[in-house]
């Protein structure tokens, strides 16, 4: 990275960081090729004989379907034909039509349809057949093939790491490191010294990810949360009404006229909604008194002519605001440069020295870059301060795919492999590095380290029996799915909120809250006046969400299992079995090396601490032996290449040292 004091995010991310990652990722991959031992010229020779295949095969499809339009076709035509014979020999018969040509015509196309019968039930279902068995052979060659291709991947795919991504970006951003998951005393920092609510007794929401670390010795987390709001929904119901007036017209005649109307009728009732919100919290020491917010204005989207008016309007709103705060002894104060107060906006700030502090010219020259540059999201970000704890929430981290399943890699296709790995993970990083890319943009954040960090003392933390984090154990709850714990009747999602109930050991035990409604049709009427001067009950149908919960318990313990190393031990008998001995449905889930597993209620003594232990200790080779005892093998055999590749270069390069020595020509004999 650049020196503190010309550090400057969005370059060094398009000139830097964006195509180093990427290289970073390639070799990243090609390391693991390397290890599983797969032959990539093989594979993509059989990629090729697949992709051939498959075009023939989706040629035979096509002619497939144009034979089965053709028997289509003929069983219309012969639908047809008997149809019309029918209605024609009726006619005949019953005197409609004593015409012989009608009796003709019905007697010629029931023999047309009979003949096309003939043809149905031999030719065109011959010709049917072959194309069916073209294209079965065709496609069972291209499938065949295609799992020809798979299999030889398959050392590779179990190399895949849940962790891969991780350990990517911390290579990539040294001064950034990720924990294994959000510990209580990482918590407890940010909760006890900058503010941090995680939320855990706000009964709206539900922690679904949770990432934490530390970046430039500053703790951070990002948090996905679940939330549940009460809104008002708007039905719609109609009602059609008739009625007659008569009239007379100018000549005297009485005139009648049909009228019809159709009433709207609308209603507000409440209804949940529930949306997900991904934020990143940021503890620092700098500028400590100060609060303020901004929210974003899309000024990447606009032209330069466009910004130029808003920062002229801009301008005479905020001497206005100077005005005001001078009159009634407030201390807002415009800053000199105006582009960056009208464009960032953080009007609302309440101590201007640590503003000024915190917002140097670099500070604001960064952040300006970042809100007008396409090169990341451009001023896509909401930033909140309150004195120590920084948020930043932006459009993209809502879309931010943060499921690290290395199953997304999975093909049969090598090089689409390597491209949806790179892909993937160049993506996670740039939604990572530009939310932290506000913060980075001030050079006081980069240089301003905590106490902690500095003199590397423990942080102080209350004196709490459980083991693990409410917030952690919500997690864990959402990993495990909302179906599991959903109360009887639910009928729209479920917000999962955790309790701690006591500890055994280090497995904890919590009471899990399901809160969900229940949904029944109603129907209200409206009384609304129609054109015909009376009142009509117009009825409107809605939904009435009835509140309904469940509560249930979880067991939860610490393993050292990474992600891949779990998705193996569910397959062992002895983790099923002691799964199912606490929860009948074999239901367990797993976040960030916590296992989670719902008791039913049952009583906690049930939960032998010891018991889940060893359930967590046995060696999860016996689940994929020879899977892993084929990866095993391969990495030997690939040591034992590099090995041999490293003696023969030595070799080559000592014969080659003394043929130079003795003044011999190696093309001499």
């Amino acid at each position: 990275m650049a020196v503190l004091d010309d550090f400057e995010p969005l370059e060094y991310y398009t000139k830097h960081l964006k195509q180093e990652f990427r290289q970073s990722a390639a070799d990243y991959f090609d390391g693991l090729v390397k290890r599983s031992g797969v032959d990539e010229k093989l594979n993509a020779a059989t990629v090729q004989k697949y992709n051939a295949a498959y075009a023939v095969a989706e040629k035979e499809r096509g002619k497939l379907g144009a034979a089965k339009a053709v028997r289509g076709l003929t069983i219309a035509l012969i639908v047809m034909a008997l149809i019309a014979a029918l209605v024609m020999i009726i006619c005949y018969a019953c005197g409609v039509t004593s015409a012989i040509g009608v009796l003709i015509g019905g007697i010629a196309c029931f023999v047309v349809g009979i003949a096309l019968i003939a043809v149905l039930c031999t030719a065109v279902k011959n010709y049917v057949g072959r194309r069916q068995k073209n294209y079965d052979a065709a496609a069972e060659k291209a499938d065949r093939i295609k799992n020809e291709a798979f299999d030889q991947l398959r050392p590779l795919h179990a190399l895949f790491s849940w962790d891969a991504t991780r350990e990517l970006i911390q290579h990539a951003m040294p001064f950034m490191t990720f924990d294994k998951r959000l510990e209580r005393e990482r918590l407890e920092m940010l909760q006890n010294k900058y503010g941090y609510d995680a939320g855990s007794d706000d009964a709206d929401v539900s922690t679904v990810f949770l990432l934490s670390g530390m970046a430039e010795g500053n703790p951070f987390v990002f948090q996905r949360k679940l939330r549940h709001a009460i809104i008002s929904a708007t039905y719609t119901g109609t009602l059609t009404i008739h009625w007659t007036t008569t009239h007379r017209d100018s000549e005297g005649h009485t005139v009648t006229e049909h009228h019809s109307q159709t009433l709207v009728a609308t209603i507000q009732k409440p209804a949940p909604q529930y949306t997900y919100e991904t934020r990143l919290y940021y503890g620092n020491e700098a500028a400590p008194d100060l609060s303020f917010s901004r929210q974003p204005k899309n000024v990447h989207e606009y032209s330069e002519e466009e910004l130029e008016k808003m920062v002229k309007k801009g301008e005479k709103q905020l001497a206005k605001k100077a005005r005001k705060a001078t009159q009634s002894g407030g201390n807002f104060t415009e800053l000199g440069n105006s582009e960056f107060d009208v464009l960032f906006g953080a009007t609302d700030r309440d101590n201007e020295v640590q503003f000024r502090l915190m917002f140097t010219p670099l500070a604001q020259t960064n952040m300006l870059d970042l809100m007008k540059s396409d090169d990341g999201y451009g001023d896509d970000f909401a930033f909140y301060k309150h004195k120590m704890l920084n948020c930043i929430c932006s459009r993209h981290a809502q879309a931010w795919d943060t499921n690290t399943n290395p199953s997304r890699y999975i093909s049969h296709d090598l090089a689409a492999s390597r491209q949806e790995f790179i892909n993937f993970n160049c993506a996670y990083l740039k939604s990572v590095y530009f939310d932290f890319a506000p913060l980075f943009s001030v050079p006081i954040y980069r240089t301003t380290k905590p106490h902690e960090y500095i003199y590397k003392d423990i942080y102080a933390m209350r004196d709490d029996v459980a083991n693990y984090t409410r917030c952690e154990a919500e997690t864990v709850a959402n990993a495990i799915g909302e179906a599991r714990f959903a109360p009887a009747g639910s009928s729209t999602r479920c917000i999962l909120k955790t309790q701690f109930l006591r500890a055994n050991g280090r497995t904890d035990n919590y009471r899990i809250t399901s809160l969900s409604y229940h949904t029944e049709p109603r129907v209200e009427y409206v009384s609304m006046i129609g054109g015909d001067g009376l009142m009509h009950a117009v009825p409107v149908h809605w939904t009435e969400y009835i509140p309904v919960s469940r509560t249930d318990e979880m067991a939860v313990r610490e393993t050292t299992d990474g992600r891949n190393d779990f998705e193996r031990r569910l397959s062992l008998n002895s983790f099923a079995s002691f799964v199912r001995s606490l929860s009948p449905d074999g239901a367990t889930g797993y976040s960030d090396w916590l296992v989670g597993i719902p008791t039913g209620g049952s009583p906690f003594a049930d939960v032998d601490d010891e018991q889940f232990a060893n359930a967590l200790s046995v060696n999860t080779a016996a689940a994929a032996t020879g899977v892993l005892a084929g990866i095993a093998a391969i990495e030997a055999a690939a040591d034992l290449a590099d090995e041999e590749d490293a003696k023969r270069a030595a070799a080559e390069k000592e014969k080659a040292d003394g043929g130079d020595a003795d003044g011999s020509d190696g093309d001499k004999k």
